[in-house]
């Protein structure tokens, strides 16, 4: 039993991820853990659904999204967490972001099509199945297909930033973002940073407003995990962990990587500073 353990970055079927949030409660109880919080892409729609199977199971549920953004053109990835869910303001902004996703997923449909490739939007928004619509989705169309083998392939010959097939997310800038997630009452974290991560574009998001760093991730080593630790008690933010799990075969469990709760317990307090 771990039970001091939380899991802070996970997907349901309500992004890109093959489980259900009830599923991703479930395996959060089966791993023992005290605390899960599901992070689906721009999106918030999976979260009531895990609050109360959270509430059934004895798993505390805490409210994430992870949202795209823009630092000039570099993209990240921002973990938000203990938003009110059921903002307006919030939820407008995603419904926009949604409908940009369908744009893109039709340009890149297109762009398939003229490259030879029989595809159509329709398979990929049943793909898709409702939620907001992303280049795995069209991988995996691709890959029921028999075009790839694997997502991975999917992305070097076709849906990668540098493939033939690929079209730019429209670019939200970060600071648009943090503001949005502080006034709903929540706390922003910077995304796996040890992707490769300019440290002007962190000392940008700092001066934007961001909360925290995840620190505990599959794709950080300790080196990484000692650098990002030291870096946050620098700029005295808030430190978050998880598995970014999806729910497939090949990748992470829930319950792999997470971080100890007392990290949320900071997050709470770091989130007095926004509360509505």
């Amino acid at each position: 039993m771990r039970y001091n353990l939380a899991d802070l970055h996970t997907h349901s079927i309500c992004s890109d991820g093959l489980r259900t949030p009830s599923q991703a409660v479930q395996e959060a109880r089966n791993a023992g853990l005290r605390a899960l919080s599901l992070t689906d892409h721009d999106t918030v729609e999976g979260i009531e659904e895990a609050i109360n199977v959270g509430n059934e199971l004895g798993v505390e549920v805490i409210p994430g999204s992870e949202l795209s953004a823009h630092v000039g053109d570099r993209e990240v990835h921002l973990l938000a967490y203990l938003f009110n869910y059921k903002d307006e303001q919030l939820n407008q902004s995603l419904k926009r972001v949604h409908e940009a996703r369908h744009q893109r997923g039709h340009a890149i449909v297109e762009q398939l099509i003229n490259m030879g490739i029989s595809i159509t939007i329709d398979e990929i928004l049943t793909q898709a199945n409702g939620s907001p619509l992303g280049r795995p989705h069209i991988a995996s169309v691709l890959i029921k297909k028999g075009v790839v083998a694997s997502k991975e392939e999917a992305f070097l010959r076709f849906l990668g930033d540098r493939a033939p097939a690929f079209q730019s997310k429209p670019q939200i800038p970060a600071k648009n973002v943090i503001e949005l997630v502080h006034q709903s009452g929540g706390i922003v974290i910077l995304a796996h940073p040890g992707h490769s991560f300019p440290d002007v574009v962190f000392s940008q998001l700092v001066s934007a407003g961001l909360d925290g760093v995840e620190i505990y991730h599959p794709s950080h080593q300790l080196p990484q995990i000692e650098f990002y630790t030291k870096l946050a008690l620098e700029n005295k933010l808030v430190m978050s962990g998880g598995s970014d799990s999806h729910g497939d075969e090949n990748g992470t469990n829930i319950g792999d990587f997470g971080i100890g709760y007392e990290a949320i317990d900071a997050m709470r307090i770091r989130a007095k500073r926004y509360s509505i």
